[in-house]
């Protein structure tokens, strides 16, 4: 899929590389989030060459999608450090190093960014990757982050909505002015443009937005995990939303919209280790993943971002483990 980037494009996004490779109607593929680092290592999250060593690792390892997180200011009171680099810059470092994992952000936190600056980092990340980037946007939860832009917090869902609209009518729109609050683009276009007639843009989170608002607007949804029973139930409501969203829209009312959630790991040692509770996620065997992972792909889920942050044990024997255990039954679903 071919357009100039001064254009706007009539191609599929759901047909990009990065979206056919992630998601698919009725499939679970898996995700990893940077840093590729567990407690049990040495090395630096900031050690960029290890980075991409595993992230061509978890390539190899058929891995769908990598993805980095959007924090702009280091907050110790959270924990971790978070993504030390710039997501934009990082993610153009790694797609220059990989050549079929997808790449995602987790996410873009559209309230504390200028929606022009977004939409011209998005779309030369994408251009650049041969259409491999996966859009996640977010509302943000960090008050330090909120208080150093100088903006109020409790605003943050009408601001997103106003600078999602703002970076919408820039990526798909060729010399047409727009006002909003923040400014007035006139007589001046933000290129490139993107690849297809828009970039696979997930919603991540509840972006302080109704699932209606998600539905209509995101090519996806990347939400949090749940309880088997409650987890069915937001399924089943994303997929009635997101058909509702359809009618008097699109002719094909078949248009799939994938449902995502991340999962936070502690690979245990014995593959056979049943699930104990850990933050956002459990300490688990492999077999016992597989199982949940299976189990997830049979209510609807169709990608799941994997965290192994918390993991006791190297990133490079988790990744390696993983790659020959459970990612073959979650294969990544083009290469």
């Amino acid at each position: 899929m071919t357009s100039s980037p001064y254009s706007v494009s009539d191609g599929d996004p759901r047909c990009l590389p990065g979206f056919r490779r992630t998601y698919r109607d009725g499939r679970l593929t898996l995700g990893l989030g940077f840093p590729l680092r567990t407690r049990a290592d040495e090395s630096d999250a900031a050690d960029i060459a290890d980075q991409v060593e595993m992230a061509r690792a978890a390539e190899a390892g058929g891995f769908a999608a990598l993805y980095a997180r959007d924090i702009p200011l280091r907050v110790p009171s959270f924990g971790d450090v978070g993504q030390v680099y710039d997501p934009w810059v990082f993610l153009t470092y790694v797609a220059a190093h990989t050549s079929r994992v997808a790449l995602g952000t987790a996410a873009i936190v559209l309230p504390v960014r200028h929606p022009l600056h977004v939409a011209k980092s998005a779309a030369s990340l994408d251009r650049l990757s041969g259409g491999r980037l996966l859009l996640g946007v977010a509302s943000g939860d960090r008050p330090e982050e909120f208080r150093a832009f100088d903006l109020e917090q409790g605003s943050r869902g009408e601001r997103f909505r106003e600078n999602l609209s703002v970076m919408t009518h820039a990526l798909t729109t060729e010399m047409r002015g727009i006002r909003w609050s923040g400014g007035w683009m006139h007589s001046a276009d933000v290129v490139p443009k993107p690849t297809a007639s828009a970039i696979p843009l997930i919603m991540t989170g509840s972006c302080q937005q109704s699932i209606g608002f998600l539905a209509s607007r995101g090519h996806g949804w990347m939400t949090y995990p749940r309880d088997f029973d409650a987890q069915r139930r937001t399924v089943a409501r994303w997929r009635e939303l997101v058909g509702e969203s359809l009618v008097g829209e699109n002719d094909d009312d078949e248009v799939f919209k994938p449902f995502a959630q991340s999962l936070q790991i502690d690979l245990a040692e014995d593959p056979d280790e049943s699930a104990s509770p850990i933050g956002f996620g459990f300490r688990i065997g492999h077999r016992r993943l597989v199982e949940h992972l299976g189990d997830l792909r049979d209510i609807g889920v169709n990608h799941v971002l994997l965290g192994v942050g918390a993991s006791r044990r190297p990133i490079r024997e988790v990744v390696d483990e993983l790659a020959r255990h459970v990612v073959p039954h979650f294969p990544a679903l083009a290469h």
